[in-house]
């Protein structure tokens, strides 16, 4: 259901990639236990991974904003939370269940 509706980051930004799963941890930061498979949320290779694809990072965060990977900070301060953005996935979902 994640990869239907999409990034969450690029929804907001009114834009629809294909997103990768992302597993949200613990305290926030990479490489700590993962919270577990219903904390999972939808981001592009560039927001996940911070992968440009074929174009430059300078070109994907102007166009895209910050990377989750590259910039974490700046990325809850444009995107929110993982909490805030974790319930926006969900809302999502709820509406593809719905149709």
């Amino acid at each position: 259901m994640i990869r239907e509706c999409g990034c969450v980051a690029c929804l907001i930004y009114g834009l629809e990639t294909y997103p990768e799963i992302h597993h949200l941890t613990v305290g926030g930061r990479h490489g700590q236990k993962r919270r577990g498979h219903d904390f999972t949320i939808g981001l592009c290779s560039w927001h996940h991974r911070g992968d440009p694809g074929f174009s430059t990072r300078d070109l994907c965060e102007l166009a895209y904003g910050p990377s989750y990977a590259l910039q974490p900070k700046r990325f809850r301060e444009t995107f929110g939370q993982d909490d805030e953005l974790l319930a926006y996935q969900n809302r999502l979902i709820g509406q593809s269940e719905a149709a």
